[in-house]
């Protein structure tokens, strides 16, 4: 099983813009968002490490934002673009396992673990990847965290990376 250090690099990516937002002052504390605290990043990285490809290379994206009454964080690995040759530009899918027996080791107290599907939906099929997702509810220390694992990104996400004909690989 392939394990890759691109979703570290990532998430780390991600944190640093977090941090400098929030160094900067332009994520108000007044407003209702709020920067992601240090621990929940922490937690974050740790569920990253959970996503292992089943071939190749992966990077895990998430979004993070607060709710009412807890943390609402989704997770998914991000696809990749096809560069060069007659599939040039096409995205494609990361095909991944999730250990779930583990990820309850990362909540300090775990009130929910549920899988959603929704095979009876009347959206377009175009998009079947979150008609099943499955979300976990708990405690990260002081924070009440719902976290949900996607197979797929959101359809607003570009390409977590490119791969080119010969091989090489390039993070965007």
């Amino acid at each position: 099983m392939s394990h890759s250090h691109l979703p570290i690099r990532h998430l780390v990516r991600q944190i640093e813009k977090s941090r400098e937002l929030r160094d900067l002052g332009t994520v108000s504390v007044e407003s209702d968002q709020r920067t992601t605290p240090e621990r929940l990043l922490t937690f974050i990285e740790q569920v990253a490490e959970r996503f292992e490809p089943f071939q190749g290379v992966a990077r895990v994206g998430f979004e993070a934002c607060h709710a009412d009454d807890a943390w609402e964080i989704a997770m998914f690995l991000g696809e990749k673009e096809l560069m060069g040759g007659a599939t040039d530009g096409r995205l494609v899918p990361i095909n991944f396992r999730f250990d779930l027996g583990n990820l309850t080791n990362c909540f300090s107290k775990v009130t929910g673990l549920f899988w959603n599907a929704f095979p009876n939906s009347h959206v377009c099929f175009e998009d079947a990847a979150d008609l099943s997702f499955v979300t976990v509810e708990g405690d990260v220390e002081e924070y009440h965290v719902r976290l949900q694992l996607h197979a797929a990104p959101p359809d607003c996400v570009g390409p977590a990376f490119r791969e080119h004909c010969d091989g090489r690989v390039e993070l965007v």
